[in-house]
């Protein structure tokens, strides 16, 4: 193998990169306290992410339709996320919140720092960052029985399409080629994650890469060359 190929032999992956192909909803408590009635969760800077223990759930969904496909890959489903949802210690694999690029982290970090004994200087800050990369959508509530609620309108915090999101991967032990398989499966079947699945909501792409700033081909080709799936390669016995 050359180029792209060559390096996925090589190393495991780093990184697991999340493009937002639509209007998330991640749901949480965000540092800001934006009056949404479902918030977005954020960093204490403002910044939204996705948490560690979604990505693992959505990871491991999506490893689940892979083993359907090849369940010779049920061991190293198993390896990679533990054999039960509670995502035992026994796993060789841990996910890090997916969070924007560390350059755009460090300049708001800088910034809010900047803004610290300001009357109100650094709250208003971290009130922007989160405007900055989200947008409030409004439409009728729905009752429990699932009809519209008469007269209530229901706003909800969503995060903007279009945010790159990384997630650091932490090996326990180098993965051999079938977990690296697994691993890039059910990266390219994770392609949804947070509310309102059914309403196109949170749709994105989800790639593995050696480092946070692959730029989306080569992830997507590396992803593919990891999976097995790249034309004329994959990962093969004895290359990892």
């Amino acid at each position: 193998m050359s180029g792209v190929g060559e390096r996925a032999g090589l190393e495991p992956p780093s990184v697991l990169v999340v493009d937002l192909a639509a209007p998330a909803i991640f749901a949480g408590a965000s540092a800001a306290g934006t009056a949404a009635d479902a918030d977005v969760v954020t960093d204490s800077h403002g910044l939204p992410y996705l948490p560690r223990h979604r990505i693992a759930a959505r990871l491991r969904d999506a490893a689940v339709t892979a083993v359907r496909a090849d369940p010779d890959l049920l061991p190293a489903a198993h390896a990679l996320f533990g054999a039960s949802r509670e995502h035992g210690p026994g796993r060789i694999l841990r996910v890090s919140h997916a969070q924007p690029p560390q350059a755009v982290r460090a300049a708001v970090a800088w910034a809010v720092e900047q803004r610290r004994g300001l009357d109100g200087g650094a709250a208003a800050l971290v009130r922007a960052v989160t405007d900055a990369f989200t947008s409030v959508e409004s439409g009728v509530e729905i009752d429990a029985g699932g009809a519209p609620a008469e007269a209530r309108l229901r706003t909800v915090r969503v995060v903007t399409p279009g945010l790159r999101l990384t997630a650091a991967l932490r090996w326990t032990r180098r993965p051999d080629p079938a977990e690296l398989r697994c691993l890039a499966r059910a990266a390219l079947a994770f392609t949804q994650a947070g509310l309102k699945a059914n309403r196109g909501r949170g749709r994105l792409d989800a790639r593995l890469a050696a480092d946070p700033d692959t730029d989306p081909d080569t992830a997507h080709a590396a992803t593919l060359t990891w999976a097995g799936l790249a034309p004329g390669g994959g990962v093969r016995e004895g290359e990892v």
